[in-house]
């Protein structure tokens, strides 16, 4: 009986086998040879912006919202409501309609407000008495409802003596309704008073974890982004509004930055990127600092030089960003091209991409672009997380983080505990499986082997050994 022979008459071992093999995030098997895999690749979120002094993007809407009562801020605001005819969005409309929202409806937010300001209390030894007696007020005021919820509750124990006694099956889980409970007028003036200190305080660490998630710029523009498919001019018109109002206050942001720092100083992290030619930089900003420290840095959700007509498919630069005169570029250059009206259609959007689940490829740079972040993802031994909030941020790229199992992770964040729930979450490893460890003087956690997060500021850490 002849032996059927599986390997075209070669007895042995694949070849393939010695190496290390796995597919990248578009299902294409990339066997890892050496040199390939020798790469490190840095990840830049927006901590790593807020540490220059750029606004963090939980305070964006109530920083936009004083620029734009600027003179400059003004003549954006003028030029752009001049095109976008029958405009009604408003910032300090939207920031007032958050706040009754919030007051009213604490349930939602109540939990992860507290939790935050509770570990902020207990980890920033920098907090003033003022800002320490505000955190203590809010967690005790949230922790007084969350034990009235919880001595409404019907305990097990309830449970089987009223089914006993009465012969009735409980179907709710409290004795009171919350949804028809009011809070009386003077919580509800603390709670507004709260938010309205918290935006016209946007520096203050604690409060700004009440509005983190209550004015969250990518969700705005993501909530309004669907008019494009359903051709809703009102709908279209609002993102225009908010992209470009966006747009223009970073680029001020900048301008603003590099006048403060004409002879160019080394900001942490961009300074010790300088020069790596061996690293692949992927950023999340917008800002041009990461191409300026590394020219092949991939920029994930675009960039503040780019723009793109949408209706028409023409991708356009901004040139010289840092001398840019921004009344002048609204008044002139995109009156010119944007038309929402008559024989001519051009929607041009900043190309920011709103953090959507499913992905729209407003222009065909993204496709290159995300293939780029998919193979040196894939390739790179080692991954540098820096200032990037894995937790409810671009669930594209972390399916492409996950695809590669191999590569040693390292997070650096000032708190160390959330970054390590974002990054367990992620990479789906257990939380309570790790050994705490000391690095460059901080603490720090090893999961799995291969994942490192060390609780720290930016600043305080030396990234040479992880970019040689």
């Amino acid at each position: 009986m002849n032996e059927i022979d599986m390997y075209g008459g070669n007895a042995q071992i694949n070849p393939s086998a010695t190496q290390a093999i796995q597919n990248n995030y578009f299902g294409t098997p990339v066997p890892l040879h050496e040199t390939a895999s020798a790469r490190t690749v840095v990840v830049l979120g927006a901590g790593v912006d807020a540490a220059i002094g750029f606004s963090a993007p939980c305070s964006l809407v109530p920083k936009i919202t004083e620029w734009l009562k600027t003179e400059e801020g003004k003549a954006v605001d003028a030029a752009l409501r001049k095109r976008l005819k029958g405009l009604r969005f408003s910032y300090a409309r939207f920031v007032d309609n958050a706040i009754e929202r919030l007051a009213h409806d604490l349930d939602r937010e109540r939990e992860t407000i507290c939790g935050n300001i509770s570990r902020e209390l207990e980890q920033n030894d920098c907090l003033d008495e003022g800002q320490r007696k505000m955190g203590q007020l809010i967690v005790r005021l949230f922790h007084k409802i969350t034990e009235v919820k919880a001595g409404a509750a019907i305990d097990e124990e309830t449970e089987a003596l009223i089914r006993e006694v009465t012969g009735i099956d409980p179907t709710e889980e409290t004795i009171i309704d919350f949804s028809h409970v009011s809070y009386t007028k003077t919580f509800e003036g603390i709670i507004k008073y709260i938010l309205q200190t918290s935006l016209h305080d946007t520096e203050n660490p604690i409060l700004r974890h009440v509005y983190t998630n209550l004015l969250d710029i990518g969700q705005l523009l993501a909530q309004h982004f669907y008019g494009f498919f359903a051709n809703k001019q009102s709908e279209i018109k609002t993102y225009l509004y908010i992209a470009w109002t966006l747009w223009a206050y970073l680029v001020h942001e900048e301008q603003t930055l590099a006048a403060q720092n004409e002879n160019g100083p080394a900001f942490p992290v961009y300074g010790q990127l300088c020069g790596k030619a061996q690293i692949q930089v992927i950023t999340f900003n917008y800002t041009t600092l990461a191409a300026s420290a590394s020219p092949t840095a991939i920029y994930f959700n675009g960039n503040l030089t780019g723009y793109v007509d949408i209706e028409n498919k023409n991708d356009l630069q901004v040139e010289d960003l840092h001398a840019l005169d921004l009344a002048r570029f609204f008044q002139d250059r995109l009156a010119g091209e944007l038309s929402l009206e008559g024989d001519r259609i051009a929607l041009p959007i900043p190309s920011f991409m709103p953090p959507l689940k499913l992905k729209p490829v407003i222009t065909g740079k993204y496709v290159t672009t995300w293939y780029r972040t998919a193979e040196a993802l894939t390739h790179a031994k080692r991954i540098l997380v820096l200032g990037h909030s894995l937790r409810g941020g671009d669930a594209f790229f972390n399916d492409m983080l996950r695809a590669n199992r191999l590569a040693d992770i390292l997070v650096i964040a000032r708190d160390m505990e959330a970054a390590c729930k974002d990054i367990c979450a992620t990479l789906q490893q257990p939380a309570n499986r790790y050994t705490p460890i000391t690095i460059q003087g901080h603490p720090a956690r090893k999961y799995d082997n291969r994942i490192t997060v060390i609780g720290a500021d930016l600043k305080e850490i030396d990234l040479r050994e992880w970019l040689g």
